[in-house]
């Protein structure tokens, strides 16, 4: 009797247990946001990365223009697909589901075709060009990033410069759903391919103009080689110039845009005596001249008069001057501005010294937010 009872005891126990376990529900599938070394990609259903077999697959479309050097092509009529970098190629043959490269080596993985693009087994990639890549965990789902030995960021740096970005396009892209008719919550179905989402207002494009003043050629280099481009915008003042013959000799051959830094607090007259003198500086040393001059402490009558003697005169956006704010903080504050301006602004970030520490990852932060970095030019003041 005793065993009898004891045994409906355990009997209801584990019907109750079971009773405790939810009910699985076909919940839709994560967002998953894709990145390349710096820069975080667009979001779309279209071109998510997903997995199958066991396999992270990649559209091949994000290979295309990015840091990491690869150009990928796509043949309708052999249904072929080739990855290419340098001398090294990888044909994936979708009607075989084969992939080789330029040596006729066979490898294993194939391509897979899905809502109108070609995906690649990543993990093939990575291995065969010598990638890395990451599949983190974040706020909005997943984040797939790409590397390859450019990259400036750790991913943890990167999920906190792209916040801003992610936020967006994780809510642009909720929007479309919403518009196109998907329950996101998983409660509903669509045919795949059948939604159309509604028109909307596209991103403002944003670009930006760095800039930061040279007080020694070690530093100012230093600043430079932290932005690993040659779109920065570097202000000279007259007295400094002399002591800075191999950074002019760079920025005159193109390794940046160089700019007078003049203080113009004495007046018209006076500020252009300046202008000139550092001209003549910087043609002694290198044999160029700048157009591009910034004023400190100018009246309106002395803008104007320099502006009528045919140069440009540069105007911040953006002034850090006073001290860099983390990073995050100032992405966020450039991307306002820009949206502000028609997408456009121009920043500046005080000395080399302190411009050195943060230039790298800043760039990064702003390419990560499809932010281009663009050199300035005349027809643009």
């Amino acid at each position: 009797m005793h065993a009898r009872k004891r045994f409906l005891c355990l009997l209801f126990a584990a019907l109750l247990l079971a009773s405790l376990v939810p009910v699985r529900t076909d919940a839709a599938e994560s967002v998953c946001f894709t990145a390349v070394n710096d820069q975080l990609l667009p979001l779309s259903d279209d071109t998510m990365p997903f997995w199958s077999g066991g396999q992270l697959y990649l559209p091949s479309s994000s290979l295309n223009g990015t840091t990491l050097g690869l150009y990928c092509s796509y043949n309708h009529t052999s249904m072929t697909a080739v990855v290419i970098k340098g001398r090294s190629a990888l044909t994936f043959d979708l009607s075989t589901g084969s992939v080789t490269d330029n040596n006729d080596q066979v490898y294993s993985g194939r391509a897979v075709q899905r809502s109108g693009q070609v995906f690649l087994p990543l993990g093939l990639l990575c291995r065969f060009f010598g990638l890395d890549y990451s599949y983190t965990h974040i706020s909005y789902g997943y984040l797939l990033r790409v590397r390859d030995s450019s990259v400036v960021l750790s991913d943890e740096r990167f999920i906190d410069a792209a916040g801003l970005s992610m936020a967006q396009r994780y809510a642009r892209y909720e929007r479309e759903k919403e518009a196109a008719g998907t329950d996101t919550t998983g409660g509903g179905q669509t045919t795949p391919g059948t939604a159309q989402p509604a028109p909307e207002t596209p991103a403002v494009a944003r670009t930006v103009y760095l800039a930061f003043e040279a007080t020694a050629e070690d530093r100012a280099g230093a600043a430079l080689a932290a932005l690993s481009e040659s779109s920065a915008c570097v202000l000279l003042t007259p007295e400094h110039i002399p002591e800075m013959g191999g950074l002019l000799r760079r920025l005159a051959a193109g390794g940046g845009v160089p700019a007078l830094r003049i203080d113009a607090s004495a007046g018209a007259e006076d500020a252009l005596e300046r202008i000139e003198a550092g001209n003549r500086a910087f043609w002694a040393a290198a044999s160029a001249k700048t157009r591009f001059v910034r004023l400190d402490n100018a009246d309106g009558e002395t803008e104007r008069a320099v502006e009528e003697a045919g140069y440009c005169l540069l105007r911040y956006t953006v002034d850090y001057g006073a001290g860099l704010p983390a990073v995050p903080r100032m992405t966020a504050r450039i991307f306002s501005a820009a949206d502000a301006n028609r997408g456009s602004c121009f920043v500046f970030l005080g000395a080399d010294e302190a411009a050195s520490g943060s230039l790298g990852a800043l760039s990064a932060a702003l390419r990560a937010g499809s932010c281009t970095i663009a050199r300035i030019n005349e027809t643009l003041l």
